[in-house]
């Protein structure tokens, strides 16, 4: 899973991909949706994060 949280930890962008999705790909919608927020929202700081859900969570690094 994918998301961008705004400063108050609200989640402003979300997305779901499929098991197989390259982490690059994955990173490289995020980078580009915080861009767009970034355009709309010039005086917030965001936070993209990378995640997976099995057993546990796992963060997923940038490539």
């Amino acid at each position: 899973m994918a998301y961008i949280g705004s400063p108050d930890m609200e989640v402003l962008n979300d997305a779901t991909f499929g098991v197989d999705a390259d982490p690059a790909d994955m990173w490289a919608y995020l980078d580009d949706a915080t861009a767009r927020l970034r355009q709309r929202h010039p005086s917030y700081s965001f936070t993209p994060r990378l995640v997976r859900y099995d057993q546990v969570t796992t963060e997923i690094p940038r490539p």
